[in-house]
């Protein structure tokens, strides 16, 4: 394969006739002139790292902890006490995430 003159810069082309490619187009709009590039590249590597399923156990651990705080501040928002569930009854967080991801992808 020939090598690019610019490795850095590419020409991409959406398809308007694909609901995905549209919705990216809509999102790549929200970007400020010299975000794009960031926006994709961060897009491109959490893409990969989760398919590689490859989170970093740090990134699992701050995961968990904006959670927890976030359940917590519920909690105490709300006052009142967490129903105890089974284990088997609550699906771990990374799943609910992926879950999450997945929709944002279709």
């Amino acid at each position: 394969m020939k090598l690019k003159k610019d490795r850095g810069r590419f020409t991409v082309r959406f398809d308007m006739e694909n609901p995905d490619h549209v919705r990216a187009v809509e999102y790549l709009e929200q970007q400020r002139d010299r975000g794009k590039a960031q926006y994709m590249a961060q897009a491109i590597l959490f893409y990969e790292r989760s398919a590689n399923n490859s989170v970093s156990t740090s990134d699992r651990v701050l995961i968990e902890q904006i959670i927890q705080e976030y359940l917590n501040e519920q909690g105490a928002a709300l006052k009142v006490a967490p129903v105890p569930q089974k284990e088997a009854d609550i699906e771990p967080p990374m799943n609910l995430i992926s879950d999450a991801l997945a929709e944002f992808y279709q």
